[in-house]
């Protein structure tokens, strides 16, 4: 484990653990104004993932960003690396809600502000508990909370996304939400991609794609919406490495 390793952990820890205060006082806030709770929620959890990209050394290269609409919509990724959530946390204006696996909800301090900030926590080995936790994104998105999902269901090594699961969109179809694709490149360097636990800086490439609603989707682009997401994205990470062997190109030269 790296020294830049050790900074990160013990930022995390330390913040989980001096917040304590501030989670009470939110979940107290939470009962009488809910959206002022999420908001200074969100805050506080943007800053702490700037500083986390920060203290990483990651070089963000971020594109796209006039594409995510005003309205609550639902942020659809290939997922890389555990820093995919604190980058792409890091930039989204206002702060979004992952869809995360259940096993996050047992862990103390983490729970607490995924919770503020509307994450959902699915077991996606039972089909009934997950279809209960998709309706409650719904009606997160309906209430003007974003959402992030990985259709993929786990990390995957970065090249082309594995498949996308099969109604990993509804909660956009459902609240006739906007979709936004999201590209990510280069996150697996940061941490996965190193030995012993360590963490090396390098720079990730996040592309924010052009919205689309179910509307605007033809009946089979409808039937098969996860895979139509996952060619958009495809071809994003496509335009991503090409515009990154032409920098090196342009650097040789």
């Amino acid at each position: 484990m790296t020294l830049r390793s050790l900074k990160v952990l013990f930022y995390v820890i330390g913040y989980l653990i001096t917040t304590i205060p501030e989670r009470k006082r939110l979940h107290r806030l939470e009962q009488t104004d809910p959206k002022k709770a999420s908001e200074l929620a969100s805050a506080s959890i943007q800053k702490t993932f700037k500083r986390i990209v920060s203290l990483a050394g990651i070089d963000l290269k971020v594109e796209g960003l006039e594409n995510i609409p005003e309205e609550a919509c639902l942020f659809v990724g290939n997922h890389c690396s555990y820093f995919d959530i604190v980058t792409a946390g890091s930039i989204i204006p206002g702060g979004v809600g992952f869809v995360s696996k259940d096993s996050l909800a047992k862990i103390p301090g983490l729970a607490d502000w995924m919770t503020l900030i509307h994450c959902l926590f699915l077991n996606r080995s039972d089909i009934k508990e997950g279809l209960k936790t998709i309706l409650t994104g719904v009606e997160y998105i309906k209430d003007g909370y974003s959402m992030f999902i990985y259709p993929e269901g786990t990390r995957c090594p970065e090249g082309t996304p594995g498949e996308f699961k099969g109604g990993s969109l509804k909660m956009a179809q459902r609240a006739k939400a906007p979709v936004v694709p999201v590209a990510t490149s280069g996150s697996r360097d940061i941490f996965e991609n190193n030995r012993g636990l360590s963490i090396k800086p390098g720079t990730v490439h996040i592309t924010f794609g052009e919205p689309f609603t179910f509307d605007d989707l033809s009946k089979e682009e409808k039937k098969f919406a996860a895979e139509y997401t996952r060619e958009r994205i495809i071809k994003m990470l496509e335009e991503q490495k090409k515009g990154g062997d032409e920098h090196d190109e342009s650097v040789d030269h």
